[in-house]
């Protein structure tokens, strides 16, 4: 059994809304929870790092993608009954809003896919609700800096 199924406590993580030139980063997670289903970049912290190093590392590791964060925007809680009602998952995610400093992008595994969107075509019926919700509330923040980094790239000689 996986470490992370049935907990003792919750575990802490960090998810990501990495945005760049071409839309919003997101990974069709290859395991559970919501395997199968588009979502944030992001995972547990590890020993030693703080939140933003464990974003950094968790984005590169599951889309290839060199990233920033630039501020905190919420804190999810993600709590999984199984059948019985015992707790399978526990999560508290810091969720944050992230620069993309590249664009390639290269899956952590052959099973996942990672994809750029745009705010207004987010794949919807293939996303968690809640996701997609929060999406939409921080769709401003992500229209700003869409167009931080078209300005940015526009300047680039």
């Amino acid at each position: 059994m996986d470490d992370r199924r049935y907990p003792v406590h919750p575990i802490l993580g960090v998810g990501g809304i990495v945005v760049g030139r071409k839309g919003v980063l997101l990974v069709k997670r290859h395991k559970e929870p919501d395997k199968g289903r588009w979502s944030l970049p992001g995972g547990g912290v590890e020993i030693g790092e703080t939140q933003e190093q464990a974003l950094m590392r968790e984005v590169r590791e599951e889309t290839g993608v060199e990233s920033r964060p630039i501020q905190l925007v919420g804190t999810a809680d993600i709590i999984i009954p199984d059948s019985a009602g015992l707790i399978e998952y526990h999560y508290i995610v810091n969720q944050y809003l992230v620069r993309a400093l590249t664009e390639d992008t290269k899956p952590e595994v052959p099973e996942a896919e990672v994809g750029w969107f745009r705010p207004d075509a987010l794949p919807k019926e293939r996303m968690n609700p809640r996701v997609f919700d929060f999406l939409q509330t921080m769709n401003g923040s992500i229209t700003s800096l869409l167009r931080e980094s078209y300005s940015a790239n526009e300047q680039d000689p």
